[in-house]
């Protein structure tokens, strides 16, 4: 009856007898004492532990599960001497080498990534069946030309075809015998190639200071180009905020609900309190200054090359600047968004009709006679009016619907925002709309206004006109509902139209 024990090959467990184990044991020690502290032995070690897992696992089947010592024998026959890495000074001195088994191993496809041009799948292909590189690379170009499937088949190979890493795998990539002579001569190769490749990468270096030189130039080139762009678009901006700040507030545009309005008025409209205005605007004031000064300052960084204490301060102000500027934006920003957080909505009824047709007319906030001319131009600029403490705000939205009895009812439907629902009613209440009913004509205002201490808080009048069964609105001498050109249209399905400032209307 014969011991055994237990080890572990590279992760791999093996029960092995104990007259075997010592015979492992000595031919690893053996080895690890031959290759000393030359660079790769743990490699070269590790790769002949692999190996040895790989022919063990194969002498190994149900029937046996034991690695006896003929087997591992043997196996150490195939792997060869480990003499075999002595130099020969160490040979002369006493070293010596058995011969080993040359036979030829079972071939393994890889990828030859040392000899690869994309993935190294063709130079894989080309040793696992004894071709010519070049000839596996035509079969492939052919492919994807005629068959339109070579690409697709290189790159699935690609994926599942394993590279071949170690110096066994390599070897087992090429089918030559696996053991120690191969695998020396595999890693003196692999050496050179190293070296090779190393002293060719160190001549083109040498021999193309040129090249190297004018893509420095060219990268010289490309660096004061964009450093001039970034100074001119720092300056264009720097040019435009003066203008802004000295001679006209009016030059920065800005909108609210699709009116423009000079930027300085509304910050005042839309800020809860003139001080809030006042650190809007200062805010907005540090932040671009700021932005200008970190372009300049970028733009001569590209330029020139050069290290100061001073640039670096220079930065870390123009930071603060900006930092200084988001905070005094932030802290009137946040009551400006609790001013619009709850909306608030009103509804009363101006005017009803009794007529088959209600005529609607519009009139502008130039709309009058004066000398017994009267004004046909609307004279819109699309400017939000400010006059004599009341804001004019253009534009109203209708909405159509099925009348419940006989009559044309016109409702006016105000909408706010506030700080609460009260306060957004309240502010609701105060949008004013000019309007007059002359039997069935019903002539109304094309814009609405609000006090302007109620500020900008998104104000805006709807109007609602429930429509009789057979009824029709007429807007400029037109039919706007229902629709004349679609006549399967029933009354019951709700219509969209929209007022401009000048009066018109459109319709969907």
């Amino acid at each position: 009856m014969n011991k055994t024990i237990s080890i572990h090959l590279q992760g791999i467990p093996f029960l092995i007898e104990e007259e075997a184990y010592a015979k492992l044991r000595n031919y690893l020690d053996q080895l690890s004492n031959v290759l000393g502290n030359q660079d790769g032995a743990d490699e070269i070690i590790q790769d002949i532990e692999m190996r040895m897992a790989e022919l063990f696992s194969k002498s190994l089947d149900p029937n046996k599960k034991v690695l006896e010592l003929k087997t591992v024998e043997e196996v150490l026959i195939k792997l060869g001497d480990p003499d075999v890495f002595l130099s020969d000074e160490q040979k002369q001195s006493g070293g010596s080498s058995s011969a080993t088994e040359n036979q030829k191993t079972e071939k393994r496809l890889f990828r030859d990534e040392e000899n690869s041009i994309l993935g190294g799948v063709c130079a894989g292909l080309s040793c696992y069946f004894g071709l010519d590189v070049v000839i596996v690379r035509a079969i492939f170009v052919l492919i994807a030309i005629f068959g339109g499937f070579g690409l697709p088949l290189y790159f699935i190979l690609w994926m599942i075809t394993p590279k071949a890493r170690t110096s066994i795998e390599k070897l087992q990539m090429k089918g030559e015998p696996v053991n120690f002579e191969s695998m020396k001569a595999e890693m003196e190769k692999a050496a050179e190639n190293i070296q090779e490749k190393s002293k060719k990468w160190a001549n083109n270096l040498k021999g193309n200071k040129t090249l190297e030189n004018n893509a420095k130039r060219i990268i010289r080139f490309i660096r004061k180009v964009i450093g001039i762009f970034i100074l001119f678009f720092g300056t264009a901006l720097f040019i435009n905020f003066m203008i802004f700040l000295f001679i006209d507030r009016n030059f920065i545009p800005s909108q609210y609900n699709g009116e423009d309005i000079p930027f300085d008025h509304l910050l005042k409209l839309i800020a809860e309190t003139s001080s809030d205005a006042q650190m809007l605007f200062v805010g907005i004031v540090l932040t671009a200054l700021a932005t200008i000064g970190l372009l300049w300052l970028l733009g001569i960084r590209f330029l020139i090359s050069f290290r100061s204490i001073y640039f670096k301060y220079s930065v870390a102000s123009l930071i603060v600047l900006f930092m200084s500027g988001v905070i005094l934006l932030i802290i009137p920003g946040v009551r400006i968004g609790n001013a619009f957080a709850v909306e608030g909505e009103v509804e009363k009824q101006i005017a009803q009709s009794y007529d088959k047709e209600l005529i609607l007319e519009f009139k502008t906030t130039s709309s009058s006679e004066k000398n017994g001319f009267k004004t046909v131009s609307n004279g819109e600029t699309g400017i939000l009016k400010e006059d004599k403490g009341k804001i004019y705000a253009n534009g109203m939205e209708v909405s159509y619907e099925k009348s419940s009895d006989t009559l044309f009812h016109v409702y006016q439907i105000n909408s706010a925002r506030g700080t609460d629902h009260q306060a957004a009613l309240k502010k609701a209440r105060n949008i004013k709309l000019g309007f007059q009913q002359n039997k069935n004509v019903l002539v109304l205002d094309a814009f609405h206004t609000f006090p302007k201490n109620d500020k900008l808080r998104d104000q805006e009048v709807k109007l609602l006109i429930q429509v009789p069964v057979g009824g029709y609105v007429k807007v400029n001498n037109r039919v706007v509902y229902p629709y004349l050109k679609v006549p399967h249209k029933k009354l019951d399905e709700k219509s969209q139209g929209y007022v401009d400032g000048d009066g018109s209307y459109q319709s969907w």
